[in-house]
């Protein structure tokens, strides 16, 4: 999306877009084009700098500024009548970020640049996000709908050749190079994607913070908060600009939630529409594929890919439920009701429905119950046994799986029978709108027990889906804050392709997400 220019002169916008387009074009008359032609003309690059026209000229000539290829962030100042100040993060075309600030001023010739620093683009490769990458790891097999697209892999999902750690180091120890690769990576790389890389998860995607051996991804949206949910790895590569398409699997929140933090859009899909084969689900009966993007245009072409036709049911109206609102923050709130307060009742007639606060804890008592029985079923044993110590997260889960299984796992499976007929009761043949967490991103300490509270919360709205079996399109919103937070739309089962189609309706009409 274009950035909104300052509102003191509109002239600004189309040579601002100028000087981006010559940029990537790698105009080799770029200063003379846009810079002042003055002796206090300054530009800062690789820890030097350079004043005057002339000298600004030369050096550019013998060492071109780097190329962008799209930007991730802008903001902008006025600094009087006569200048702005413009700040931009963006992608790098071989991988990376890269930071740009440029002090615009007002001339006889119109607005040009006194003031310009050019940060180096972050390397590509980012062990905090990365195991394993490559350029490519992995090359396409075939043209398709996906050509030129670079893929994070969550590394839970086989790559033939290539080991699978889970975010474990003795799982990946005792692993082997696949003899295959999953069938979902089959699907990508015959439609013209290539794999980046095979990024980090949380240990046994237990996690909800996306810390790891390697350190924390930094959360690109909000640099001081964590990009959060044990598929931060992948999202954080997309945020980033180091990949295209991140593709993972959902069983609670694990990729929408840090799509939500990071400002991406993500598609959890209909449990089991999507072939696991090759994938490892830590809890199967929740686990499902899932992928984010920056943008919906990929998120839909990528499901045109992976998703069968069995994913074309239509729904017939769109639910709110206030109850489930409240569950959010203030903040998260006003951001979701910015576009619900004005719905377009040609989209979709709205209808209002309730679900009891009771009903809805109970279902994210059961989900957490459910994924840590099956965890610990999977794992329990093996990794508490093992001689490396797990993370206290990852131990905390595997104990309570073990707890549910001595008290009887019939009694979870009945709750989830009768939490997922009480759902679909719930949608109909309907999309449901809650925000995707109750809370931004929380500080990379976790902000004690306020933040506890928040997760909870959060684990209540994330319930629904998984317990559902049911399909989920988030879209990125922005707090008054300016905080990432998420709209998501539940479906019905089998209504993947429409979400898409009513996110892009939604789309085009006067609100817009966050870019």
């Amino acid at each position: 999306m274009t950035p909104r220019m300052p509102s003191h002169d509109a002239g600004l916008a189309p040579m601002f877009r100028e000087f981006l387009a010559a940029l990537g074009a790698g105009d080799p008359r770029l200063v003379e084009r846009f810079f002042v032609p003055g002796e206090q003309t300054l530009l800062g690059r690789g820890g030097g700098m350079v004043v005057g026209f002339a000298q600004v000229v030369e050096a550019v000539r013998a060492d071109p500024l780097p190329a962008i290829e799209g930007l991730v962030q802008t903001h902008m100042r006025e600094i009087g009548p006569e200048g702005t100040l413009i700040t931009v993060t963006h992608r790098a075309p071989g991988g990376g970020r890269g930071v740009m600030t440029l002090l615009w001023e007002r001339t006889p010739d119109g607005w040009r640049i006194a003031s310009a620093h050019v940060d180096t683009p972050v390397p590509a490769v980012d062990a905090r996000i990365w195991r394993e990458a490559g350029t490519p790891l992995v090359g396409p097999t075939g043209p398709g709908a996906l050509d030129g697209l670079g893929i994070a892999l969550a590394d839970v999902i086989r790559v033939a050749g290539h080991r699978t750690a889970l975010g474990s180091a003795a799982v990946l120890a005792a692993d082997v190079p696949a003899p295959a690769s999953a069938a979902v990576v089959e699907a990508i790389l015959q439609a013209g994607a290539r794999i980046v890389g095979l990024a980090r998860v949380d240990e046994l995607t237990l996690g909800t913070t996306g810390a790891g051996p390697a350190g924390m991804p930094v959360n690109v949206r909000a640099v001081d908060r964590i990009p959060g949910g044990s598929m931060s790895g992948p999202t954080a590569a997309v945020a980033q600009g180091q990949a295209d398409i991140a593709v993972g699997t959902d069983s609670g929140g694990s990729l929408l939630a840090p799509a939500c933090y990071q400002g991406l859009f993500a598609l959890r899909t209909t449990h089991g529409l999507v072939p696991t084969d090759g994938v490892t689900t830590v809890a199967p009966s929740l686990d499902t594929i899932a992928w984010a993007t920056r943008d919906l245009g990929t998120l839909a072409t990528v499901a045109e890919t992976l998703l069968p036709a069995a994913g074309r049911r239509e729904p017939d109206e769109v639910l709110l439920c206030p109850e489930l609102l409240e569950l959010a923050d203030p903040d998260v709130v006003r951001a979701v009701e910015a576009v619900t307060g004005r719905w377009d009742s040609e989209l979709a007639p709205m209808r209002l429905v309730a679900l009891s606060r009771s009903t809805l804890a109970g279902w994210g008592d059961t989900l957490r119950d459910v994924r840590d029985l099956e965890a610990a079923v999977r794992f329990g044993d093996w990794a508490l046994a093992g001689p490396q110590p797990l993370e206290p997260e990852t131990a905390a889960v595997l104990r309570a799986g073990r707890a549910v299984l001595a008290d009887g796992a019939e009694r979870v499976r009945r709750a989830q029978a009768a939490a997922r007929a009480a759902i679909a009761e719930a949608v109909g043949n309907g999309v449901l709108i809650v925000p995707t967490t109750a809370t931004v991103a929380p500080t990379r300490d976790l902000g004690g027990a306020a933040g506890r509270r928040g997760r909870q919360r959060s684990a209540q709205l994330a319930a629904i889906a998984p317990l559902g079996g049911l399909p989920t399109l988030t879209v990125p919103l922005l707090t008054r804050r300016r905080l990432p937070v998420g709209l998501s739309l539940i479906g019905p089962v089998g209504s993947d392709h429409a979400l898409v189609a009513l996110t892009r309706r939604l789309l085009a009409g006067e609100w817009t997400p966050v870019t």
